[in-house]
């Protein structure tokens, strides 16, 4: 069935890490920008249901400026560029806002299907969560003249405007053929993400395993008129949330119990679609709903769920990574983060809407946060253990050395005495003791060594 679009809008979010040393002159490449990038200062007044959606720990942790004083606003914006990094660097999460003088307009081409596709940039948003796990956020609409938009458009306007970054493209020279035009400072989409974080992005390829941006994506159609519109338009949708062209002949199976489970509808004509690279909604003009108060909720109150919910991911995925290095130096700084991740950043419940909560559930489940949590709890604990053991071989290797010089000394000082004694018979019998006493700790010592060698051994070739 050939799907016509009402309204629609894409967040494209480019998720990049910043290692701890580079961190405070990340945030301070961006504050003093400030002609670019405006800190955003949370005001409740504004937008009050949005930050009462949240349970009140949630919302000191997304937005914390919300709770500054007017009198330290003020201050905060008296303050030299250093300090002002320095107080903000203590936040768990800050939010930049890049300043469009208007909405920017720009075009890529799609193919041969839809020639150019015209596109609107609304807004740019900079999340940077304490930690380093930063997401930068690029809002845009198709624009075209007609009412309605082909559905088949959007599809092909999210697969190939996800592709435009650093590490999906490689060459940059390339995206001449692609890139958006009429953007003034952003006229190349990678080249304005590489201008942010070179310098500052972690190389570690492992840390950050995103090629392309995730899409966040609403679409309301005209179309879905009846409920069993939906099982028509059911492969339209999976296309649209895994991001696939609009040539793509994949066809979907409907028995597939996977793909069920990354789907979810709490009323009639909306479906929510999870993965891994990307959150879609589908919704019907038909609910007056869906076209007053869902558009502004799945780009406040949810997209902020999905941040959180990436935040995490990336976090777990990162200790996992520290954690399989074994490095012992890294011990205490392992565990304090870990702890306050734990105790800071690690939420099951964020909200009192029984729907919040589902969409919260669903992005768990989509990103596995539960058995990655249970994964990197057990390295960690792992990992705990080996430090320990390895401080406590040392301990008694110092215990070791104290008791043989203690015994050697008390040792010879005794074979003095016994020497100026007539039973020097009791000599060799006193000093073989002495010897084995000597002996016997290393001796156990080493079976020890010995007997953990091979259970590795063993435990490495099952």
């Amino acid at each position: 069935m050939s799907l016509n679009v009402k309204y629609q809008y894409t967040h494209f979010i480019y998720p990049f890490v910043v290692e701890d040393k580079n961190y405070y002159s990340f945030l301070n490449s961006i504050i003093s920008q400030d002609r670019d990038w405006t800190l955003c200062i949370h005001n409740y007044e504004t937008d009050k249901e949005s930050y009462d959606f949240f349970l009140p720990y949630m919302k000191r942790f997304l937005f914390p400026t919300l709770f500054w004083t007017s009198q330290y606003e003020k201050q905060f914006k008296t303050m030299s560029i250093n300090k002002k990094v320095f107080n903000i660097s203590k936040l768990s999460c800050v939010t930049f806002e890049y300043q469009l003088a208007n909405i920017k307009t720009g075009s890529l081409s799609s193919g041969r299907q839809f020639g150019t596709i015209n596109f609107d940039i609304s807004s740019i948003q900079l999340i940077v969560f304490k930690g380093g796990i930063c997401f930068l956020d690029i809002k845009t609409e198709i624009e075209e003249p007609e009412e309605f938009i082909d559905f088949n458009k959007l599809l092909d306007f999210n697969h190939t405007f996800r592709t435009l970054t650093p590490r999906g493209i490689g060459n940059l020279s390339k995206m001449a053929k692609i890139k958006a035009k009429n953007i003034d400072k952003i006229e190349n989409i990678a080249i304005f993400i590489q201008s942010i974080i070179s310098g500052y992005e972690t190389k570690d390829i492992e840390r950050i395993y995103y090629d392309k941006m995730f899409t966040y994506s609403y679409a309301c159609v005209d179309d879905w008129k009846t409920e069993k519109d939906f099982d028509k338009m059911k492969n339209d949708f999976l296309k649209f949330q895994y991001v696939m062209s609009s040539k793509s002949s994949a066809i979907f199976n409907k028995n597939c119990k996977r793909l069920e489970e990354s789907m979810y509808s709490r009323w009639q004509y909306s479906m929510f679609g999870f993965s891994k690279e990307s959150g879609v909604v589908l919704v019907s003009d038909k609910e007056k709903y869906n076209i007053t108060r869902m558009p502004y909720n799945y780009e406040k109150k949810y997209l902020y769920m999905l941040l959180l919910a990436f935040y995490q991911r990336i976090m777990l995925i990162n200790f996992s990574q520290d954690l399989a290095k074994k490095d012992k130096s890294m011990a205490r700084n392992l565990t304090n983060k870990f702890t306050k991740f734990t105790h800071f950043s690690w939420f099951s419940q964020i909200t009192n809407s029984e729907h919040g909560m589902d969409i919260w559930e669903n992005w768990m489940k989509a990103f596995k946060l539960k058995e990655l949590f249970d994964e990197v709890h057990k390295e960690y604990l792992e990992y705990y253990d080996f430090v320990r053991s390895s401080g406590q071989e040392r301990f008694n290797l110092v215990l070791m050395l104290t008791y043989i010089v203690n015994i050697a000394f008390s040792g010879t000082s005794l074979l003095t005495n016994i020497f100026n004694f007539r039973e020097h018979w009791l000599a060799p019998v006193i000093f073989a003791m002495m010897v084995v006493a000597i002996a016997s700790y290393p001796a156990y010592l080493i079976s020890r060594w010995i007997k953990h060698k091979i259970e590795n051994r063993v435990d490495n070739s099952i």
